[in-house]
């Protein structure tokens, strides 16, 4: 399989109509690959030899590019995820192309529904809230939190512990966060090393559990347990095992693999976790490819 396919056609008649065609030319290839790695035709070493043919430009300056690289050790980094909730496109015009497919799959448009339900949340949970406690763990970029604490009229009603094991996720989340940091406790830790004495009205993680086995997704959300509030809440988010049609892209193109659950297996885990049916619901945000798990600990 060679690369020439890959070659973004220069603008003809109109930027709309270059672009259009040229997203259909990257479709077409995009699907041929996944065909060919289905069929046993293209292995992850042969899709290394493909990445190499794009050129170093693409791989610096594209999200995919960026992707595949994996500047900071991990797939899905903080600066993937934001990159995301910000829509971004490369400078280079022969790129945007490319970021603009990224952005059109519905991986990264349930990520920025991800953000969305967070800030949606915290607005219900807060109504009456004179103060409020926040433990946000694997917080990433925090952009997300940021536009939470935007949108408050005192902010210091909110106290935030954001917890992350990545020393440049926590110094990008205190650049955006620069004005709240009154009142955002950072720990860089692995959140299986974290322990608080602390306890909280809401537990979010909503990129963090798709990563973990069952053995370990119970593990740290029985400890979860602890760390709650009298009518404290858990929302753990998990890519949907019956709706991504994102998945092959992820694993093929960006060697992004996750943990995909369905809805009664999320319950299942809580359950094990050592919590009851009548605390557990499960919703979805609007492209039904990221799970909420909502576990709360009264009955109101």
């Amino acid at each position: 399989m060679t690369t020439d396919i890959l070659e973004v056609p220069q603008p003809q008649q109109s930027a709309v109509e270059h672009d259009e065609r040229s997203l259909h030319r990257i479709h077409a290839f995009v699907e041929a690959v996944i065909t060919g790695y289905r069929q046993g035709k293209v292995s992850l070493r042969k899709m290394n030899e493909v990445y190499r043919g794009f050129g170093e430009d693409f791989l610096t300056n594209t999200i995919q590019g960026h992707g595949w690289r994996k500047p900071f050790g991990y797939a899905g980094d903080f600066l993937m995820i934001d990159k995301i909730y910000t829509h971004h496109t490369a400078k280079e015009p022969a790129f945007q192309v490319w970021d603009e497919y990224f952005h059109r799959q519905a991986a990264p448009q349930a990520v920025r529904n991800r953000k969305e339900y967070f800030k949606q949340l915290m607005r219900d949970r807060m109504i009456g809230q004179r103060s409020f406690a926040l433990l946000n763990v694997a917080s990433g970029p925090a952009r997300d939190l940021a536009e939470v604490y935007a949108d408050l009229s005192h902010p210091q009603q909110l106290h935030t512990t954001c917890v992350d094991m990545d020393k440049h996720a926590i110094a990008y989340a205190k650049s955006l966060n620069l004005s709240y940091l009154p009142y955002i406790n950072f720990v860089q830790k692995n959140v299986l090393r974290f322990h608080s004495e602390q306890t909280f009205n809401l537990i979010w993680s909503a990129g963090l559990f798709d990563y973990f086995d069952d053995r370990l997704f119970v593990t740290l959300l029985r400890r979860f347990k602890d760390y709650l509030k009298p009518g404290g809440e858990i929302v753990i988010g998990n890519f949907n095992q019956d709706h991504n049609p994102s998945r092959a892209y992820m694993e093929i193109f960006g060697d992004w693999f996750l943990y995909h659950r369905t809805e009664q297996q999320l319950v299942d885990l809580a359950t094990k976790s050592g919590f009851e049916h009548w605390q557990l619901s499960v919703n979805p945000e609007p492209e039904n490819v990221n799970l909420f798990l909502h576990i709360k600990t009264s009955r109101n």
